[in-house]
This record gives C-alpha cells, sequence and structure tokens, in this order.
C-alpha cells in the first residue's frame, strides 16, 4: 500500500510553496521513494515509483532538461520536482508538454525551498504508510484465519476507514513460470502494478502474500469496477514469463463473513488454474461450488471412479476418445442427431458408440438417472 503523488503533495504549495505544471493525470502514480539527483545518468539510481527532485546542476544546454525527462519516466520515476534557481531558471515548454503526455507529475519548487526538507518529509511519510500497511495487512489475516477478538481488530479496521458494513472482495493469484526456469516473479513489482491499477478506480485497497500468492482485498468497489480491475491487470502484466491464475470471490458486505469469502477465492483460483483460465469468479462456478465445498474429497473420488473410471482407463488403453463423445452427448442435452450434425457422422455410429458405452460401464445411458450421474462426474473431474 504505497502512497500516491497527489497524496504526497496534497499540502505542498502551502508547504513548500510547489507549483504544479504538468502531468495531473498521473496524480495517482504510486510512490516508492524519493532521491535528490543531479547526475543525468538516473538509472544507475532508481528503481522505479519514486520522486525525483533536482536543481539542474548539469543544465548547460536548451535540451537537457528534456533528455533528463525523458531518462526519468523511463526509469520509471512517479513524479519529478525541480529546484527554480541559478541552475534551471525556467521550465521549457517542451518539458511540460512532454510530462502531459506521458502523465507524469511535474512540480517546481522556489530555489529558497530546501529539497532536503522535502525529501525528509516524504520518507516519514513512505514509512508511516509502510508501518499503517503492515498493520491493516496482520488485522484483516487476523480475522480471516480467526486469530484474537473480532471485534477488536474490526474497530482496528475502521480507524483507518475500513468500515465493518462496507463490500468486500478477495481476489487471490498464483504464478506459474511458462520458461520453465530459475526465475522467480518479482512479488513486489506485481503488488505495485496491482495497487496502481486498484488505486485508479477507488482508494480502499489491503495486499499480502500467502502461500506462495498474493492476495488482495478490494473494498467498496462495485462488480463493474471489479470485472474493470481484472481486465485492466492482464492487459499489461508486467512479468511475462509468468501464468498468471486468478480466483475472485463474491463482492460482500460486512466483514464478519471473509474468512469464507477468502476461502471462496482460494477455491475459484485453483479451479482457473485447473481449466487453464486466467480469471475465474467464485459466484458464476454454478455447481461446482457443490463440489468444491465438500470436506470429504475421497467420497467424489470414489464417485468418479464408479461412473467414468471404467471409461478413462478404456480409453487410456485403447487410445480412444469416449470420453470426449460421451461428454458431447450430455451436453446436447442427450439428442444423437445434435452429435451427429456436429460429429459429421450417421445416427447409427451415434448409436453403436453409446452401446459400446453402456458396455464398458455397465450403466443405461439412455436413463434420465444415468445421465444426471454422468453429467456430475464429469464437473467432479475437474477438480479431483
Amino acid at each position: 500500500m504505497s502512497i500516491t503523488v497527489g497524496k504526497l503533495f496534497g499540502n505542498g504549495a502551502v508547504l513548500y510553496q510547489m507549483k504544479l505544471l504538468a502531468g495531473q493525470k498521473g496524480l495517482n502514480n504510486l510512490v516508492e521513494w524519493v532521491h535528490i539527483i543531479e547526475n543525468d545518468e538516473v538509472s544507475n539510481f532508481l528503481h522505479g515509483n519514486e520522486v525525483v527532485l533536482t536543481s539542474g546542476i548539469l543544465n548547460n544546454s536548451e535540451t537537457w532538461l528534456l533528455e533528463y525527462t525523458k531518462k526519468l519516466y523511463i526509469a520509471g520515476t512517479s513524479a519529478f520536482v525541480v529546484n527554480i534557481g541559478p541552475y534551471t531558471k525556467f521550465i521549457p515548454k517542451e518539458v511540460i508538454e512532454y510530462c502531459n503526455e506521458v502523465n507524469m507529475p511535474l512540480y517546481t519548487i522556489p530555489w529558497e525551498t530546501r529539497m532536503v526538507d522535502i525529501t525528509r518529509d516524504i520518507c516519514y511519510r513512505i514509512m508511516q504508510r509502510e508501518q499503517v500497511e503492515m498493520s491493516i495487512s496482520a488485522t484483516i489475516k487476523n480475522i480471516i484465519f480467526k486469530i484474537g477478538d473480532l471485534e477488536t481488530h474490526i474497530l482496528q479496521l475502521e480507524r483507518y476507514g475500513y468500515l465493518r458494513d462496507s463490500h468486500f472482495c478477495f481476489i487471490v493469484m498464483s504464478f506459474k513460470n511458462e520458461k520453465n526456469n530459475d526465475e522467480v516473479i518479482n512479488m513486489n513489482k506485481v503488488k505495485m502494478y496491482s495497487e496502481r491499477i486498484a488505486r485508479s478506480i477507488h482508494e480502499l485497497y489491503i495486499s499480502f502474500s500467502y502461500n506462495d500468492c498474493l492476495v488482495l482485498l478490494l473494498v467498496n468497489y462495485g462488480n463493474y469496477d471489479l470485472e474493470n480491475f481484472v481486465n485492466t491487470f492482464f492487459k499489461s502484466f508486467p512479468e511475462p514469463s509468468f501464468k498468471v491464475h486468478m480466483g475472485v470471490s463474491e463482492n460482500n458486505i460486512g466483514i464478519e463473513r471473509q474468512a469464507e469469502n477468502f476461502n471462496n477465492a482460494f477455491t475459484a483460483m485453483t479451479m482457473a488454474r485447473k481449466q487453464h483460465k486466467d480469471a475465474i469468479y467464485y459466484d458464476k462456478l454454478d455447481i461446482y461450488k457443490l463440489f468444491l465445498n465438500s470436506n470429504d474429497k475421497e467420497v467424489l473420488k470414489r464417485f468418479y471412479k464408479d461412473t467414468l473410471g471404467k471409461l478413462e482407463k478404456y480409453d487410456l488403453e485403447n487410445n480412444t476418445d469416449l470420453m470426449d463423445f460421451l461428454y458431447m452427448y450430455l451436453k446436447n442435452n442427450g439428442s444423437q442427431s445434435l452429435v451427429a450434425e456436429k460429429q459429421y457422422i450417421h445416427r447409427n455410429t451415434v448409436n453403436n458408440q453409446l452401446k459400446k458405452i453402456e458396455k464398458i460401464t455397465g450403466c443405461n445411458i439412455l436413463d434420465l438417472d444415468e445421465k444426471l450421474r454422468f453429467y456430475l462426474a464429469f464437473f467432479i473431474k475437474d477438480i479431483i
């Protein structure tokens, strides 16, 4: 939970006589740290998501400040502050236009304002923000894992603006290295990317890591906002070597219900991983909810073995695809004519295939109860 440029410099005009010249659309940029950099080799000093201050000691040409600004943007700078004085007397129009183009906030401060005072203030506020983030994350984890007194935890969250009757939605992400090398995902980079998207939509946001997954809690986001977050996240995910599987819980009211909501998000993420999908919403899982919330998974495995187990074994031993054929038959409401049409085969061939399935499984596939058993078994197959 970083601090945005807008919040960081909200009182800058009063405290430091700051003026915002450009990049107003970037005021939601997140800030992790601050530097005073006079050397124009900025890439040696920056990691990204920082505020940079300069007086422009090396500003000895008409194009220097513009080139310096471009280097800052490439390095991922969140905002740029120029100390107007003997080295940089004014900001060229080209610099203002560029900052507006790339949405990088550009501020000026008078020579009388000491840059060290600003950096000290920013560092203090960032560290204070980190302490708040740690406290909020610890509190929400205590709630979902049922540690300590619930009412005490709720009051703690309410002090930070997370009210008990708010809407809460968990998003859980797992990451798989698709290149199968030793590269480890940069979880901090993903956290910042996620937070930047979330905070461009709404303010209340919590994140923490759990079991190699990234967990987000979005508070008072509408259903449209949640879909907007998910869609935006996948558009330009910054770690292309990794596949993301995302589970989205229901958007429920009341903090008391969030332990269940948290588990549901993990359930949805597990299904996304099994079905090789980017994201699955728990409230769209339908019948899967019944099986995923079963406490005895062995019962489900036995049910599957008793219904589809023999057919699956036959396919493996004989290199056939009767399982796929049966699933298509069931998905088409047991219509032999529809299956024949979609498979470009004669109805007699469909009938022969069904008889073969009946012989292997020992079940009458034309019986409604047996159809239901087989159909449920296909659902179970996706989760065991």
